[in-house]
């Protein structure tokens, strides 16, 4: 399998709640899961289009709970379509709405508070 360039791997106390988000609100497919030998899930990833995001179950000693200070941009066909169907779901940080610098935008946080950001060139 080829990977992508960059992939953000996310700290989620709980992996099963940040996939079925992902899955079920959002619409990425689970594409990968690690478990330890007592069957336990350590790690999963998510795949929307060509983006994907990496998700581990254990906190970093430094930062026990999640944390990331910047924007997680995942590019889509279509962000009002996106946006319609997420309408109701979870409320949006900003967007739809076209920025200067030539994108459409939607702004969400996930259920750990991390921001995703679903673009398309306007």
């Amino acid at each position: 399998m080829q990977r992508a360039a960059l992939i953000p791997s996310l700290y989620a106390p709980s992996l099963a709640e940040a996939v079925a988000f992902y899955v079920d609100t959002l619409g990425f497919r689970q594409t990968g899961s690690y478990r330890e030998d007592d069957d336990t899930e350590i790690w999963a990833e998510v795949a929307l289009g060509e983006a994907r995001v990496w998700f581990f179950a254990n906190a970093l000693d430094a930062h026990p709970q999640p944390s990331f200070s910047g924007l997680i941009y995942v590019f889509v066909e279509d962000v009002d379509a996106l946006s319609a169907r997420l309408a109701g779901k979870l409320a949006f940080e900003w967007g739809p709405e076209t920025q200067g610098y030539g994108l459409r935008e939607l702004g969400i946080k996930d259920i750990n508070g991390y921001c995703l950001v679903f673009a398309q060139d306007a």
